[in-house]
């Protein structure tokens, strides 16, 4: 009996044919989440320097206009159009605040308040406690 017992006991340890898939079960979670990560701060990266640059060009959109009226109306049409210029940007969540001088400066402040909701962000804000809501950039432009 003692044989028998033994026999299968060294045949079992020798027997490696589910390792592989064993240490994988261990592993794959940690590597899933790495990915995740990697994605998620990669799109909040695009996505935090297309607001950026969408400020920013706005603000150079209104150069063009010759008074303090068309200035705003260019950098309000180019806003109108953000997503065709940034394809992450999503038209319906972007909250622009055009601020042009009342004294004799002339200069405008665009600032852009983009709305996390509904991306793969907020989908992020769940997993990792991110806290992250709006994404918040702002552009001055002295003429």
């Amino acid at each position: 009996m003692r044989r028998v017992l033994r026999r299968s006991l060294r045949h079992w340890r020798s027997n490696e044919s589910g390792a592989v898939a064993v240490e994988f079960a261990i592993i794959a979670p940690l590597l899933f989440a790495m990915l995740f990560g990697i994605v998620v701060v990669g799109y909040a990266m695009a996505l935090s320097h297309s607001v950026n640059q969408l400020a920013g060009s706005a603000a150079r959109a209104s150069v063009a206009g010759l008074t303090q009226g068309e200035r705003r109306d260019l950098a309000q049409a180019y806003l109108d159009e953000a997503a065709t210029h940034y394809p992450l940007l999503v038209q319906d969540a972007i909250r622009p605040t055009l601020t042009l001088s009342q004294t004799g400066d002339a200069d405008i402040t665009v600032a852009i308040a983009y709305d996390l909701d509904g991306s793969m962000l907020s989908l992020a804000n769940g997993f990792l406690g991110l806290d992250m809501s709006v994404l918040r950039s702002e552009a001055y432009l002295a003429y």
